[in-house]
């Protein structure tokens, strides 16, 4: 386990989407940013930044609380359903890297959290999940590489 404290990231122009929803309507709502980016003449400038704020059972469905951030070439008007944010930076965090299917990602949080407790630090963000690489072919997620931040109170009390 390698985790790397006091880490700092920064990105500036970011499509800020969040929403309750399912893996199926999450999938929906990401080809839907892509068409409106496309249609607004605006490209991605760096990874999909996700965060899970909450997970519940509705229906027999899991239905996630989630925020993606993602980063755009330059600033944009955006339709009502999005926010733009100039910039996200987060500093004073843990990180850690997940490699391997992104399914198995709790195993990297529980280790992430261990550490976090048996070092008596106090988080203050949710878990940013940040992909190091993209594999958008679904028999290579194996090769899936995230890096999970995780800002924590630089206070020692």
């Amino acid at each position: 386990m390698n985790i790397r404290e006091n880490q700092e990231i920064k990105f500036e122009n970011l499509l800020s989407f969040r929403g309750k929803m399912t893996q199926q309507e999450l999938t929906n709502e990401m080809m839907k940013i892509g068409q409106v980016l496309k249609d607004l003449g605006v490209k991605k400038n760096g990874p999909i930044i996700s965060t899970t704020f909450s997970v519940e059972l509705i229906d027999g469905q899991q239905v996630m609380d989630s925020e993606f951030l993602i980063p755009l070439d330059k600033e944009v008007e955006l339709p009502k359903e999005y926010s733009f944010k100039k910039v996200f930076h987060l500093v004073n965090a843990l990180c850690i890297r997940h490699n391997g299917n992104p399914n198995l990602i709790q195993n990297t949080y529980n280790q992430l959290n261990t550490f976090i407790q048996e070092n008596r630090l106090q988080p203050i963000t949710s878990g940013y999940n940040i992909p190091v690489n993209e594999v958008t072919d679904p028999s290579k997620l194996d090769e899936v590489i995230i890096d999970v931040y995780i800002g924590v109170n630089p206070c020692i009390i």
